[in-house]
């Protein structure tokens, strides 16, 4: 196929006494002969065709791109369904289907290597649930129960036989930092505690949510791919990024969002490479076979270098990066056994914590979750309301959304609740890495300055992405990310960024682990950035 020029498009579409004087729309019809592996004359046929279709519509900008939607996309869907039928594809398709298999395996083992297994354990018996799961969901829906039912907060209520009896009990399991003489207690001293104010306004209430359009979802998506892809491209000193189909013999640089070619799990076989508008906004697979290390997950926006010769398959050689309160799964409440009001056993919870704490003297920050059977269940989740609270209570109590990001005597906090560690964990594949899998998708949230940058989400988040956009970014590093999982606690250092799992405070009806952590705020020199974390633990209830 010669080359498409504007020149060409030009002299062809006055052959049928169309003239066209604006370059942007010539620039955009070859993107669109590129693109589609058009000739200059087949091109014009088809909008000459499309326009006496249409009421005889003008060549504009918007009228092309509805063009490209209507006419081109189709007829490239067309082409790949009759490719699906070649037989030389078929011995691909089972290689494929035999990686699904493998990958379902490793999905479900997944929660087992990150889990300390209990000694002298014992199978349980096995029951028909009455509405049975998928497995994917069943992975990442099911978790350990709270005991949260009206009567663990009785007066009169008797202890958990299992939780009275716990063994280890203040057995310190992770430690952090210089531990050794560290005196762990409060001050009693107020400190300062509010929501960081970047360049939106933090989510302090409820909003309507679920009124999204899809044209909203892409925008939101394709802001993300463009910030982050200028920031990548001008700390690599890159020129400039070129399409993903165009067919190129010589090494190209693009960028875009991975995304899987199925609904299935994520796997080196079915990796695509989505690329924003103004790259073309085309798919193409992606070879990872020459890359001798990786770590990807759908929604990860990156910058790859490599070959594609034909348009139709990129081979990278090169990868750049960057640096619940009333728990909707207790049984009691899943089999409809409570005799109050979901919002009567969160007061009551409230007061509890509130009052107990009082002689400590010490903040309280509650943060949602997606969780709590009464409040919200959307992502980003608006922060808690307690009219009820005196104002002596209300001094101590700070409500704050999920995510969100905090300012706790100019230590800066990143906070959520939803379990991203899992949710990625399932998703993520990774090669010749040398690192664990926290620390990676820990790297992976900070390099992308996301809360939750997993595209699509689990089917358990139901994420609102007008609003993702505002309230569930990172607007700055934090010095310590605080996020709360079913997996295994740890304490790791990522990028000068201290990230605590502190695991659950119960499991089930017996004991969990909470965290404490000493910060002291430290000046650092020549924009070295110095951690405020001295010391942090990580110890059994």
């Amino acid at each position: 196929m010669a080359a498409v020029t504007g020149e060409s498009l030009k002299s062809e579409l006055e052959v049928f006494d169309i003239t066209c004087e604006d370059d942007f729309v010539l620039d955009k019809m070859v993107e669109q002969c590129i693109c589609y592996r058009l000739p200059a004359d087949k091109m014009v046929l088809e909008w000459v065709a499309y326009s006496s279709t249409n009421n005889g519509v003008k060549l504009q900008m918007h009228s092309l791109e509805q063009f490209q939607h209507d006419v081109l996309n189709k007829k490239t869907k067309s082409k790949k369904s009759d490719r699906r039928e070649d037989p030389h594809n078929r011995t691909r398709d089972i290689y494929s289907l035999q990686e699904l298999i493998k990958a379902e395996e490793e999905e479900e083992n997944l929660l087992d290597s990150y889990s300390t297994p209990a000694k002298g354990s014992q199978k349980r018996a096995l029951t028909t649930p009455e509405h049975p799961q998928s497995k994917r969901s069943a992975a990442l829906l099911t978790s350990p129960g709270l005991l949260l039912s009206p009567a663990s907060f009785s007066p009169s209520a008797t202890p958990s036989l299992k939780y009275s009896q716990r063994g280890g009990k203040g057995e310190v399991v992770v430690t952090f930092g210089a531990v050794q003489g560290t005196r762990w207690a409060g001050r009693k001293a107020g400190v300062q505690v509010e929501l960081y104010e970047g360049e939106e306004d933090p989510l302090h209430s409820s909003y309507k949510y679920m009124f999204q359009r899809l044209r909203d979802v892409r925008n939101v998506l394709t802001e993300k791919i463009e910030v982050l892809g200028e920031r990548l491209r001008s700390h690599f000193n890159i020129e400039e990024f070129s399409p993903v189909s165009l067919p190129a013999q010589d090494s190209i640089t693009v960028l875009g969002q991975i995304c899987c070619d199925s609904n299935g799990k994520l796997n080196a076989q079915s990796v695509l490479l989505e690329a924003g508008p103004d790259q073309g906004g085309q798919q193409v697979p992606v070879n990872l076979s020459e890359l001798k290390e990786y770590s990807l997950f759908p929604g990860q926006v990156v910058v790859m270098e490599g070959m594609n010769t034909t348009g139709r398959k990129l081979t990278a050689s090169k990868l750049y990066e960057l640096g619940p309160f009333v728990d909707s799964k207790h049984e009691q409440i899943e089999k409809a056994q409570v005799t109050e009001t979901f919002e009567a056993i969160f007061s009551r919870c409230m007061e509890s914590i509130v009052d107990g704490t009082k002689s400590t003297g010490c903040q309280l920050v509650f943060v949602p979750s997606q969780r709590d059977i009464h409040h919200h269940c959307i992502y980003p989740q608006p922060p808690f309301t307690l009219p009820n609270l005196s104002k002596d209570q209300s001094e101590r109590v700070t409500l704050v959304p999920d995510p969100c990001t905090l300012l706790i005597d100019g230590v800066t906090f990143g906070i959520t609740s939803t379990d991203i560690l899992f949710h990625m964990g399932a998703e993520e594949i990774s090669c010749g890495t040398g690192s664990d899998r926290f620390s990676r998708i820990l790297r992976h949230m900070l390099c992308q300055r996301s809360f939750y940058p997993l595209y699509p989400p689990v089917e358990d988040v139901n994420m609102d992405y007008e609003k993702f956009q505002s309230f569930g970014q990172m607007p700055v590093t934090p010095d310590v990310l605080i996020l709360p999982s079913e997996l295994r606690y740890f304490i790791k250092d990522v990028i000068g960024c201290v990230c605590v799992n502190p695991g659950r405070l119960t499991k089930g009806h017996v004991g969990g682990t909470y965290s404490r952590l000493l910060l002291q705020r430290r000046s650092s020199e020549e924009g070295e950035r110095v951690s405020p974390c001295l010391a942090a633990q990580v110890v059994k209830i």
